[in-house]
């Protein structure tokens, strides 16, 4: 059976921008809520900036956890395929 190149705890890597989009979209919307609350007019533009900067640095964390957990993977395969090479 051939392996996947992500594991089932984590997601692929094609899903670490979905952050970017969820932060300028949930932020966005919280801004246009409080502008209409509290009758302003800026708060819709600060809050897909911040949307976007929060959904940046989420990005990038999902992608360092996955290539760090990548490295792992590989490095424990390429010792395990030593380690059964030196017992025969």
């Amino acid at each position: 059976m051939a392996e996947s190149g992500a594991t089932s705890s984590q997601p692929s890597r094609s899903s670490a921008p979905s952050y970017l989009v969820a932060g300028v979209l949930f932020y966005g919307a919280v801004g246009w809520l409080l502008d209409q609350w509290l009758g302003t007019r800026f708060l819709v533009a600060a809050g897909v900036l911040l949307g976007g900067a929060l959904g940046t640095y989420m990005m990038i964390v999902q992608l360092k956890r996955q290539t760090a957990a990548e490295e792992t993977h590989a490095s424990t395969k390429t010792s395990d395929k030593t380690s059964s090479e030196e017992s025969e």
